[in-house]
């Protein structure tokens, strides 16, 4: 089942809150950004974020295919 966009919407935000408070941590840390895609943690973090950002994409192809649905049906009834 789907999410609705309300929900993945919400999910991104906490996502990438989860990365902005990571990021401190590993600057406190002095971490280099180079070093931080390699850093477990932070491939989790980003990866959980990807995939919202991916899933959001797919319902806007979700949410255009229908509305394409809707306007066919609809101008097959004006006919």
């Amino acid at each position: 089942m789907s999410l609705r966009r309300a929900q993945l919407e919400r999910q991104l935000q906490n996502a990438e809150t989860a990365i902005a408070d990571y990021g401190k941590v590993l600057d406190e840390q002095n971490i280099t950004d180079a070093a931080r895609k390699k850093h477990p943690k932070w491939r989790q973090v980003n990866a959980q974020r990807t995939q919202i950002v991916n899933r959001l994409k797919s319902l806007k192809v979700i949410e255009d295919r229908e509305e394409a649905i809707k306007q066919k049906l609809a101008s097959a009834s004006e006919d």
